[in-house]
């Protein structure tokens, strides 16, 4: 082989491969067992797909939550009958109730429902294209 020909070959194999970009997916088969259609011809299975933790069912986060709960409420209505000492039983009514108070609190959520038949999903390829990483469910509005 030719110097020439060696150096052609050389930059042949460096040549950067065509990237497809990110993909829609359609589920097919759900977990555990799942199956995306990608396209009409191609069906990936659970060996070929790496899934983001949060579109999977169980899936549970600590959060927190802070902030001011403000109820404000006109014409709050009648109350019910009470009786007070010796001042009998009677009514009040309550021309306003305003409740304005600091709330903080700290939980975990947890997700309760997965990817289903005929949800769309957004896949990327991995650079071999041997796998696609599931990064989210997705609309078409």
């Amino acid at each position: 082989m030719s110097g020439i020909s060696e150096l052609a070959m050389l930059f042949k194999e460096r040549d950067n491969k065509y990237y497809l970009g990110p993909q829609i997916g359609k589920v097919i088969s759900p977990l555990p067992e799942i199956k995306i259609a990608l396209g009409e011809k191609i069906i990936l299975g659970k060996d070929h797909l790496i899934f983001a933790s949060h579109i999977l069912k169980d899936y549970e986060r600590e959060f927190s939550l802070e902030g001011q709960i403000q109820l404000s409420q006109s014409n709050a209505g009648q109350t019910n009958s009470a009786s007070v000492g010796d001042h009998g039983s009677h009514d009040h009514s309550l021309a306003s109730l305003n409740i304005n108070t600091q709330q903080k609190t700290t939980g975990k959520i947890k997700w309760i429902d997965s990817l289903k038949v005929e949800d769309e999903v957004l896949l990327i390829p991995t650079t071999n294209e041997q796998q696609y990483y599931v990064i989210d469910k997705v609309v078409r509005l």
